[in-house]
């Protein structure tokens, strides 16, 4: 195949890419719903990538070798362990009231790991 007949050949591509791209737009601009969707597909999203460092927290506790009752005791200890993972992380819970919306709502939301501000 010559260089002419390659060229020739790109460009009725080009020619059916173009068709078949106007077809699709006349599709997608009859209906908003598609639209949209379209524009989640092909716009791209503005996302950052940091590291952020992360902090642990761990509660331990002992099951007594003694204890009959193992799967109550466990069960006990759980609450007990979350309630002490809950006081360490307690100030970093932010909460937000949403008088705006009815009913009122509240949101309590957390984060695991802190962005490094220096």
């Amino acid at each position: 195949m010559n260089a002419r007949q390659v060229k020739k050949k790109l460009k009725k591509q080009i020619i059916k890419l173009k068709s078949d791209n106007a077809l699709m737009q006349r599709i997608i601009s009859d209906s908003p719903k598609m639209q949209e969707l379209y524009d989640l597909y092909t716009k791209p999203l503005n996302v950052t990538h940091t590291t952020i460092p992360f902090q642990e927290y761990k509660v331990s506790k002992i099951i007594p070798q003694e204890m009959e009752n193992v799967d109550y005791y466990l069960e006990h200890l759980k609450k007990e362990m979350a309630s002490d993972l809950f006081a360490g992380i307690e100030e970093n819970i932010v909460y937000a009231v949403h008088a705006d919306s009815s009913p009122v709502t509240i949101t309590a939301s957390i984060f695991v790991g802190r962005e490094d501000t220096k």
